[in-house]
């Protein structure tokens, strides 16, 4: 079998993380407002926000345009929630537009050690690289200020595409979008059902990166990080 001559690259936990967390964020903005609330308490209570919200999208929809308002809506509802869940009154909740502004910037995230040099070795061996995330619109714009815009040819985002991984219909459009068949593309994600099977499952091949051996099975499919993806994509 050939090489593959385009990369997908999931976003989250693969080429980037929040820094230091969701919590620390949040927290952060309610202080600046005068309600002290733990950072943990915080990332507990949006982690339950998101798992309970999203038992409400049917898998594979595209959450963004299931509520009212949008994206202003669906994470309205998240943020609304999880400061529920932390007792932090109205009057201390920081803007929903100054807590998106600062997810949109690059204060709020950590790019892995290898994700730089990872993407420009691989196009220097010559291949096609381009984004193939779940995310809202925000996402061109925030790698464009982590300067990692440059490395993608294209980058097809749930909120656009119209549905989020794992259905076929996003990686249909990224296909799309790079003028390749699934056979000539490789994705690389960081969770199992939407990148592994997802990809797999719409005829890409694909490698699943885990920082945290413990997290996933072992497997010819499991790599540690970005750099052992390169060498298993051009070996």
């Amino acid at each position: 079998m050939k090489p593959p001559s385009v990369v997908f690259f999931d976003v989250g936990g693969t080429l980037l993380e929040v820094s230091p967390s969701v919590g620390h964020v949040y927290a952060g903005a309610c202080e600046a407002l005068g309600h002290a609330v733990d950072p943990g308490r915080v990332q507990r209570a949006f982690d339950l926000a998101w798992m309970t919200l999203s038992k409400e999208v049917p898998r594979g929809a595209d959450r963004y345009r299931l509520f009212p308002g949008g994206e202003t809506g669906w994470w309205e509802r998240v943020s609304s929630f999880a400061f529920e869940q932390c007792g932090v009154p109205p009057s201390a909740r920081p803007p929903l537009a100054e807590l998106r502004a600062v997810f949109a910037g690059a204060g709020a995230w950590r790019v892995f050690p290898e994700t730089r040099e990872a993407l420009a070795e691989l196009a220097r061996r010559g291949r096609r690289l381009a984004v193939l995330s779940n995310w809202d619109s925000r996402l061109p714009m925030l790698l464009d200020t982590l300067g990692l815009r440059h490395h993608f040819e294209v980058i097809v985002h749930s909120a656009e595409a119209g549905f989020e991984k794992p259905h076929r219909g996003i990686f249909d459009a990224a296909l799309r979008a790079m003028a390749v068949g699934p056979a000539d593309a490789i994705h690389i994600g960081d969770r199992y059902e939407e990148d592994f099977a997802g990809a797999r499952s719409a005829g890409l091949r694909a490698l699943l990166v885990s920082r945290d051996e413990a997290d996933t099975p072992a497997g010819e499919h499991r790599v540690s990080d970005l750099n052992e993806a390169v060498v298993r994509i051009v070996s």
